[in-house]
């Protein structure tokens, strides 16, 4: 699809306006790649929805900090880093299973409008041939 047409909001229902929902809250693979940078930060954790993941990697760098100026042991920050190149390569699948739960999210969503009013449905040769609740030939 075009970055024109991606951009474009017809105010339509259906296909279109679920799309268009979940391409705005759904994670990219640069997005996660940049945000790992920030490992000690656990930003990349935050942004794959995972808190306690994130909380996690931030305790443990503190930890590391605390324990490197207190005490002069700088070894303790492998284990955030080991941690940090482990998830280097589990991205992608979490990128999959989120956006999996972001894409039902949005489908299962009451947000978007029903039928327009007076909407009777697709007419096809079988429902304008027969005989309706009208009495219409």
């Amino acid at each position: 699809m075009s970055k024109q047409w991606e951009a474009m909001d017809l105010k339509g229902g259906g296909l279109q306006q679920v799309q268009m929902a979940y391409k705005s809250v759904a994670r990219t693979k640069p997005g996660a790649y940049l945000r790992w940078i920030l490992f000690p930060l656990g930003v990349h954790r935050f942004y794959l929805l995972d808190r306690r993941g994130g909380l996690a990697y931030l305790g443990a760098s503190l930890a590391a900090l605390v324990v490197h100026v207190a005490a002069g042991f700088p070894w303790l920050w492998l284990v955030p880093s080991v941690a940090a190149l482990v998830d280097l390569f589990l991205i992608p699948g979490r990128l999959v299973r989120i956006n999996k739960e972001l894409r039902l999210q949005t489908m299962m969503s009451g947000a978007r409008p029903g039928a327009p009013r007076g909407f009777k449905g697709h007419y096809t040769e079988e429902n304008t041939t027969g005989d309706g609740e009208d009495g219409n030939r």
